[in-house]
């Protein structure tokens, strides 16, 4: 199974995982609200809006970023 970035939209916590994360114990809310990034990978992602940066195989999900709407990815 592939190794994915999962991001909360609640608490902002950023992690890998090989499948779903689970929900309990946000510090935010009473759930998790994971949003699947990308593929862990080689290349440097960050986000403008939410100042979050991963490493990914290819240009990350633009859904649920928790500072706004939509994630603003910039490759570094």
């Amino acid at each position: 199974m592939a190794l994915n970035w999962y991001q909360c939209k609640n608490c902002e916590t950023t992690i890998k995982k090989d499948g779903s994360p689970s929900s309990s114990g946000c510090s935010a809310k009473t759930f998790h609200d994971w949003k699947k990034l990308a593929e862990v990978g080689d290349t440097n992602y960050s986000c403008k809006k939410c100042g979050t940066t991963i490493q990914a195989k290819s240009s990350p999900s633009s859904s649920g970023c928790p500072s706004a709407t939509f994630h603003d990815w910039r490759k570094l």
